[in-house]
């Protein structure tokens, strides 16, 4: 099936738009965005074949492509601040780790007393 670039800009454009959508829920998985910029990505590299410049397209299209951008600008601090509570909670979890690997190998313990291993 031959794809025009209209077709193309307008389903970049939803793609993205539904990616701002998943990425504002707040619990959204990251997976799904993933999945939804893979599509994007595949779509823009189907544009990328038609060699389109900014002379070429309609005032339609340039809109579609304005429209495409400000949600891009509005999408990156979005993914940014997820990004680092995901960081901040990996962080977490590795503190907490070492915090019982340093425990654990302090001796046996029972019920958070720890018993002297010198007698």
């Amino acid at each position: 099936m031959e794809k025009t670039v209209e077709g193309l800009l307008e389903n970049i454009l939803a793609t993205t738009i539904r990616l701002e959508q998943v990425v504002s829920v707040k619990d959204s998985e990251p997976d799904e965005w993933l999945a939804l910029l893979e599509e994007r990505e595949n779509l823009i590299s189907q544009l990328q074949k038609f060699k389109v410049d900014s002379e070429s397209l309609s005032s339609t299209q340039k809109q579609q492509m304005e429209q495409i951008y400000e949600i891009n600008q509005r999408l990156i601090p979005l993914i940014d601040v997820r990004k680092q509570g995901v960081q901040q909670q990996l962080n977490n979890v590795q503190r907490s780790k070492l915090a019982m690997n340093s425990y654990n190998e302090a001796g046996p313990n029972g019920y958070g007393a720890f018993f002297d291993r010198k007698k």
